[in-house]
Formats: C-alpha cells, sequence, structure tokens
C-alpha cells in the first residue's frame, strides 16, 4: 500500500522501513535520540509549506509538535529502549496514516486475469 502499488515507491518504504529497524542493532537509544532533532527540523519545513499553502490548524499543529521534540532532544541524552524497538511500528502507522489519503486503486483491481486476453 505505501509504494501506491509502484516498483519506486515501495523500494523507498522498504529502505525506510529496513532503516528504523535497523536502529536496534547499531546503538539504537543514540540513533533514535539523533531522529527526534531531524524529524523536528522536518517539522519546521513543513509548518513554512503549511503556511505557504495557507493550512494555519495544520501548521500550528506542526510547531506544536516540532517545538516537543526539539524540547525532548535538547533536555535528554538518549531515548528508552522502548522507544527503540517500537521506531518500525510508529513509523509503518504514521506513514499509512499520513498518506492512505492519496492512494489509488491499481487500474485492474478487480478485473479476471486470463493469459493471452486483454491489450
Amino acid at each position: 500500500i505505501f509504494g501506491n502499488w509502484m516498483p519506486g515507491g515501495m523500494a523507498l518504504g522498504a529502505g525506510l522501513f529496513g532503516f528504523t529497524d535497523s536502529l536496534k542493532l547499531r546503538g539504537g537509544a543514540e540513533n533514535v535520540h539523533a531522529m527526534l532533532l531531524l524529524l523536528a527540523i522536518l517539522l519546521v519545513i513543513a509548518v513554512f509549506w503549511q503556511l505557504y499553502r495557507k493550512k494555519y490548524v495544520a501548521a500550528v499543529i506542526s510547531a506544536a509538535v516540532s517545538a516537543l521534540l526539539f524540547t525532548w532532544y535538547f533536555l535528554t541524552d538518549q531515548v528508552p529502549s522502548q522507544f527503540v524497538d517500537a521506531a518500525p511500528y510508529v513509523t509503518t502507522l504514521l506513514v499509512l496514516s499520513l498518506s492512505a489519503q492519496r492512494l489509488r486503486m491499481p487500474k485492474a483491481d478487480g478485473v479476471p486475469y486470463r493469459k493471452g486476453e486483454g491489450k
């Protein structure tokens, strides 16, 4: 679903989920802590984009979450190990909930396939 049934999108999704799953293997707490800063910076960019598109409620929500992530990043040195273990699952839920609004079904969905027939 994530890749919208396109090979490039599916490869990006597999890379994203594989990356977050591999965080457990390579110093997970520090890596997830660094991801807090990355997410906060991306949300600041999203705030400006949403203000440009005149979506003020979404901009305020993004700014609040970004401020929360910046605060969490600067007040702590590591995240608890439970967050490291949950990172791939949280990433999956976030991506699916945010991208599901723009997905479309494949053209041939529901059309029976018979070898030799069709275009």
